[in-house]
């Protein structure tokens, strides 16, 4: 070894001790990822009579209106559920099920329920502002512990206790 040994050794470790840049952005796009996927919805409670409008395919988008009155835009990738006096939650799609006065029939979806065993029906939408409140939030935490890491490591050498 030369002159130079100690000071690459060094190097090496300090090197070893933060992450690289390839790490940081592969960790925050995965949480990014997992993030948007995940999101965060509003719930919406609708009548037995706005949720059955959603049956016809005559007007796609469909505004519907929430038990509190809400204005809510539905198309064909809004989530929609009808839970269970039980309450279990069932998916159901919109524009492509069948409602009588008697039973509940969304048929892509294995779905036959009676309406008597319905207590709510639901929509979800998405909520820009949750999410990104959610997503700051998770960058923010991520970069503090990337800084107390890097305040707190301190240089130690190997001879050192």
């Amino acid at each position: 070894m030369g002159h130079n040994a100690p000071q690459s050794l060094e190097n090496a470790r300090h090197a070893a001790r933060r992450p690289s840049g390839p790490v940081v952005a592969l960790t925050l796009a995965a949480f990014f990822v997992a993030t948007l996927f995940s999101g965060c919805f509003n719930t919406y409670q609708l009548s037995k009579e706005e949720f059955a409008r959603m049956q016809s395919q005559e007007e796609i988008p469909l505004t519907v209106t929430s038990e509190a009155g809400e204005k809510i835009l539905v198309d064909r990738d809004t989530p929609i559920y009808v839970r269970s006096v039980g309450g279990r939650r069932y998916p159901v799609s919109p524009f492509n099920f069948k409602m009588t006065s008697s039973q509940l029939v969304a048929s892509d979806r294995d779905t036959l329920l009676a309406i008597n065993e319905i207590d709510q029906f639901e929509v979800d939408l998405f909520s820009d502002t949750q999410t990104i409140l959610l997503i700051s939030a998770g960058v923010a935490a991520v970069a503090g512990l990337i800084v107390i890491t890097a305040v707190t490591a301190g240089s130690k050498s190997f001879g050192e206790n």
